[in-house]
């Protein structure tokens, strides 16, 4: 027999209940109290139904944060390199400082720790 999926298991339960709410009389006559079993069985599947709706709801506010996330991510990235084309301009290609600035992209891409070595020795002209 092929196991249900989560959605199949819900299914399952609603119409067990249908069927047990429908045949209230069989089911007493069988010696069973249907509807203490209905309201056990409705109050796990309602229960069943709101944790997969605040799951679903969980993973949206999960899927808004990453684009929050990347997109401030993205803004970060930008402005840093807006940064390194202001020194570019205000310095000048040929300067100690830009050569460092424009060499800590390749070395994050690599994976290279550099993060101490930030300062730069300027020459006094």
């Amino acid at each position: 027999m092929k196991s249900l999926n989560d959605v199949s298991k819900r299914e399952f339960a609603l119409r067990i209940l249908n069927v047990l709410t429908t045949n209230t009389d069989a089911v007493k006559t069988a010696g069973v109290d249907a509807s203490v079993k209905a309201g056990k069985l409705k109050a796990l599947i309602d229960e069943a139904f709101a944790t997969k709706d605040a799951q679903i709801a969980a993973q949206v506010n999960s899927l808004m944060a990453t684009k929050r996330a990347r997109l401030a991510l993205e803004d970060a990235y930008a402005e840093a390199s807006a940064v390194v084309e202001l020194i570019v301009g205000s310095l000048g290609r040929q300067d100690a400082l830009v050569h460092r600035m424009k060499r800590l992209r390749g070395e994050v891409s690599r994976g290279t720790d550099s993060s101490t070595d930030t300062a730069v020795e300027q020459k006094t002209v």
